[in-house]
């Protein structure tokens, strides 16, 4: 079987990999704690400098979450709640990684893969890419991590053009709202992550880690209380979620309801 996330490492650089191109890199829940898991352990490395985080297969960074489980994993309120602590913890642990962090985005960035790349600081896409978070094609309420992570890098204005219309931003109009850090061709990505990767550890490794810390103010990061934890996994038990998932897998346009 096949490692749904990888990590490699060479000398003070360590790759975090999403490593399902079958799917498009779209995470499961086994992905999503293995993930979290991976960063605990990298963070617990003081002889890294540096974590580049990619997708597998040139199509994708990560399109989001595996629809496949959701009638098995994500089929009411209470398994909504445990599957978003998983991810919640592996995007707390990429935001808060001891060491500099660097998305490396080629093809689709949606809705999870989305979240995985804003956790990092800096993030380098190459022109073909594409952002979106679809929540509203699926019923889905926005946990609060993903919440936090996307009004504090883009602001109001654009999350809530994200998840209200639903668009998607080319590379040039996820630059323009912040999304992404830079782009450039699509046979220039490698180069210009490795040029930041060298910009990096070419600076000091102690200023790198408390200066990280103190924009990010990560010290002040208080985790969302139980009550608003249960409000954004209730969608679990609504009817349009279900109805969306499956009509998603069948390949139909999902009826909404509003139950």
């Amino acid at each position: 079987m096949t490692d749904s996330i990888l990590c490699t490492r060479d000398g003070h650089v360590a790759t975090v990999t999403i490593n399902r191109a079958e799917k498009r890199n779209a995470l499961d829940s086994a992905s999503w704690r293995r993930l979290g898991d991976i960063f605990e352990e990298l963070s617990g490395d003081e002889s890294l400098r540096c974590v580049v985080v990619t997708g597998a297969g040139g199509k994708a960074f990560g399109s989001g979450n595996d629809i496949t489980e959701f009638s098995t994993a994500r089929a009411n309120a209470e398994q909504v709640l445990a599957y978003n602590a998983i991810t919640g913890r592996a995007v707390m642990a990429i935001e808060q990684c001891l060491h500099p962090t660097v998305a490396r985005i080629e093809g689709f960035c949606l809705g999870g893969g989305l979240e995985i790349a804003l956790a990092c600081d800096i993030r380098i896409a190459n022109a073909a890419s594409r952002y979106g978070i679809p929540v509203k094609n699926m019923g889905i309420f926005l946990d609060p991590p993903l919440t936090d992570t996307l009004v504090e890098t883009v602001g109001r204005a654009v999350a809530l053009e994200l998840v209200l219309e639903g668009r998607f931003y080319d590379s040039a109009e996820a630059l323009s709202r912040g999304l992404i850090t830079r782009i450039v061709a699509d046979d220039a990505l490698d180069a210009a992550v490795s040029e930041t990767v060298a910009n990096i550890l070419a600076g000091a490794p102690l200023a790198a880690r408390y200066n990280k810390r103190a924009v990010r103010g990560s010290d002040h990061v208080s985790p969302a209380d139980d009550a608003a934890l249960r409000r954004a996994a209730s969608y679990g038990d609504t009817e349009d979620y279900h109805n969306a998932y499956k009509a998603f897998l069948e390949k139909k346009k999902a009826e909404f309801k509003g139950r």
